[in-house]
């Protein structure tokens, strides 16, 4: 017999004539009740009544009795995960890292181990005596997902990525092992600076009282966040090319970047699938070449570049006399240094400091350089005065130190203190 909510139980008691009241029963009938049943099986009685106990409802607080009543009752995958985040947040229960591991690993789906690495990574940053400890578990957990190719994985490289440029993990000292690091370090380098770069895009998308709307300049920060594999601008870069706001280079392209965000083993979404419904086989030829084709830009260039991106096919010459502040060819100057860094030491570190440089500026280096590039009409940004203040201050705000030394030799004041950014 399954437990009635309290209306439902107090009109049955009612209707037996066996109580006196209207409306929910008082706490402690209602426990009593839940007890009553849950000592004869009753699963959700279980639940509930471990709920009375967590809150002192109608019995007296006990953490010991609402844990052994949740063993019974959390039986499904959603309510072990709410007993393993109450733990991890010390909401309900007392917070207890190792309960709600148990809680987590219970719950067993690919979310809850990535919760639960979460979890440890938090602990480590906050209680530095337990650092090592807790960011080697968070660690094995990252790297399981990753060999089992659950759906975290992304999420879970992406981890390692900082682990990686902060010093906590290395795959190894082999060729192997610091291509792998560099892979990772680079995936999370792309992912922080792509979503800041999107961020520009929906800027000159709407305008702002010193930012004139601009669609060339939206749409060219939209594709090299798309670049980058982030998710919405991989969303609104399709958009754009299947209504024909932007150039389609193989005439496919829109269903090319359709498969890209649907990630390796995504399966075909109700888009892709309308797409190629009706295409002929030369059709799906092309398309498959379109895609083959962005899957080789990455592997050659580092990211998605779109057939007019300047990074795309670049020689080790046009880089190198390219601004050396923009981050976006930081990440292309370290993507070039990959392959030696595999086997020097000395290679493998700068292409490591590339990526955490371009991280950990991720805010406020691409506000600055659209800054200069403004001011003085350069890399395809027209020349505009007030759209150079507009990035200055952005960038101030955003705690640029050489955005600082510009406004100082340009005589202006911004209009709000800068403040740091957080890695």
């Amino acid at each position: 017999m399954k437990s009635l909510p309290h209306a439902l139980f107090a009109l049955v008691l009612a209707a037996c004539g066996c109580g006196q009241w209207v409306g929910p029963p008082p706490p402690e009938e209602y426990a009593k009740s839940q007890k009553a049943l849950a000592s004869k099986g009753d699963t959700e009685a279980a639940w509930n009544l471990a709920n009375c106990y967590l809150h002192g409802n109608g019995v007296p607080l006990d953490f010991a009795l609402a844990e052994h009543w949740f063993e019974i009752g959390a039986n499904t995958p959603d309510k072990k995960t709410h007993v393993a985040q109450m733990y991890a947040s010390g909401k309900g229960f007392p917070k207890d890292i190792e309960a709600a591991a148990k809680w987590f690993i219970a719950a067993g789906r690919p979310f809850d181990f990535f919760e639960l690495a979460e979890l440890y990574k938090a602990e480590a940053e906050a209680d530095h005596s337990m650092a090592a400890k807790y960011y080697s578990k968070a660690t094995t957990i990252y790297l399981d997902l990753i060999r089992k190719h659950q759906t975290e994985v992304k999420r879970s490289e992406m981890e390692l990525g900082n682990f990686v440029i902060d010093g906590i993990y290395s795959a190894g000292d082999t060729p192997a092992a610091r291509a792998q690091d560099l892979e990772w370090a680079r995936m999370i380098a792309q992912e922080l600076l792509g979503q800041k770069e999107y961020q520009i895009s929906v800027e000159y998308d709407i305008g702002e009282e010193d930012l004139p709307e601009d669609q060339t300049m939206r749409l060219y920060y939209l594709k090299r966040a798309a670049a980058y594999d982030v998710d919405l601008a991989l969303h609104y870069y399709i958009e754009a090319l299947n209504e024909g706001k932007t150039k389609d280079f193989s005439g496919y392209d829109y269903i090319a970047w359709e498969r890209i965000a649907q990630g390796e083993g995504g399966g075909e979404s109700r888009l892709l699938k309308a797409f190629i419904e009706n295409m002929s086989a030369l059709q799906l030829d092309s398309v498959q070449t379109a895609y083959d084709n962005l899957i080789a830009t990455r592997e050659q260039c580092g990211a998605y570049y779109t057939a007019d991106d300047p990074l795309r096919n670049v020689t080790p010459a046009v880089l190198a006399a390219m601004d050396q502040d923009d981050p976006d060819v930081k990440l292309r100057e370290a993507f070039n240094l990959e392959k030696a860094a595999a086997t020097n030491e000395h290679t493998y570190q700068r292409a490591l400091a590339l990526y955490r440089d371009v991280r950990n500026t991720r805010g406020r280096a691409p506000r600055f350089i659209l800054d200069k590039y403004a001011l003085f009409g350069r890399n395809g940004v027209p020349q505009n005065r007030m759209v150079a203040e507009y990035w200055l201050r952005e960038a101030i705000r955003s705690g640029s130190e050489p955005a600082q030394d510009l406004l100082s030799s340009i005589g202006r004041r911004p209009s709000h203190n800068p403040s740091s950014e957080s890695h």
